[in-house]
């Protein structure tokens, strides 16, 4: 089954959104991954669309660092609706 819409990807770095969706080769940028590259294809081609998100938005959080108690329990409310 073919996926219909965008993926979404939800980024809480405004400086990622930005390099990931100019296609212009940068000094800077010379280090990154192929995986990177292949993602600048697949948003270029409208399979995957980069979305900023602020920061204590962003659910990802909780995987990936320590958290406090009220932001877990904020999250936890958002997951009931």
């Amino acid at each position: 089954m073919l996926q219909k819409k965008l993926t979404k990807i939800y980024v809480d770095n405004s400086s990622a959104i930005v390099l990931a969706k100019n296609l212009v080769f940068h000094n800077r940028s010379k280090h990154i991954d192929i995986r990177f590259y292949y993602l600048r294809y697949c948003i270029a081609n409208k399979k995957v669309e980069v979305k900023y998100v602020k920061t204590q938005d962003q659910v990802a959080d909780i995987f990936t660092k320590p958290l406090k108690y009220d932001f877990l329990q904020r999250l936890e409310i958002c997951w009931e609706l």
